[in-house]
Parts: structure tokens; sequence; C-alpha cells
């Protein structure tokens, strides 16, 4: 049986971010670049919705409104402004240059990957500035 949720909270969301991020690692090893890719920028969509219900002291995410674009547009670079972590990405940015190049590579990631065709080398270019040395992922779970 699925479940769905309709407004995850705040610990669902931390735990589906890790969830896809595993599973990006496991469609890598098995060479399903295409599904690997979306699903590690997935986990950064889900880790910043997560800063976003602890910063707010959501339990739950709210529901879908007008007022809330930014929370359901899946743009990372909006999800980053009303997250509540902007400003310690900015300072985070400014002096760690590997960070920095780590989020112009996640930053592009969109839903519409889905439709896409990925190579080993954007899969893994992907997941590496998500886990790796300055990861993004690595550094948004100190802040959630």
């Amino acid at each position: 049986m699925a479940i769905f949720l309709d407004n995850p909270s705040y610990d669902e969301f931390k735990k589906l971010s890790k969830m896809r991020i595993k599973e990006a690692k496991i469609l890598f090893k098995k060479f399903e670049y295409s599904g690997a890719y979306y699903l590690a920028g997935y986990s950064i969509e889900l880790a910043l919705k997560a800063c976003y219900c602890k910063n707010v002291k959501e339990q739950s995410f709210p529901p879908k409104k007008e007022i809330y674009y930014a929370l359901y547009s899946h743009d990372l670079n909006n999800l980053l402004d009303v997250s509540g972590i902007k400003l310690d990405f900015e300072k985070r940015e400014k002096k760690d240059k590997i960070f920095q190049e780590n989020w112009i590579t996640v930053k592009d990631w969109t839903e519409q990957s889905r439709y896409g065709f990925f190579n080993r080398t954007y899969a893994e270019s992907l997941i590496n500035s998500i886990v790796g040395q300055s990861g993004i992922l690595n550094w948004i779970k100190k802040l959630w």
C-alpha cells in the first residue's frame, strides 16, 4: 500500500531527503544516470523544505495557496530564499569556493529533469556537489 503525504512534516521532509539521495546513489551504481540525477536534485528540494518548516516553526508544510508560490515552485533558488538559511548560505558561499561551485551545479536542477536524459558525467557532478567535499546537502543537514 502506498502512502501519500499531503502536507509533509519537518521530520518527513528530512527523511525523504535522505531517502532520495540514497536512492540516487543506488541508481548511479546501476548505471541509471538520469534517475540518479533527478533524485539527487530532489533531495535538495526536500532538504530546503525541511529548513523552511524548522525556521518558521511549522509542523507541516502550509496548504497550497498563491502566497506560498515559492514553496511549491520546485525552484531551488526560490526555496533557498524562503528556507530561513539564506544568510548562512551567503556566509558559507563567501568563504568556501568549493561550496560556491557546488551550488552553481546544484541550483540548475529542476523538476523538469525527470523528463531528461543525463549521462554519467552530469549525474556524478550533481551527486558530488550534493554529498562530496563542501556538499550542499551535507551543509544543509547541519542547519536543519
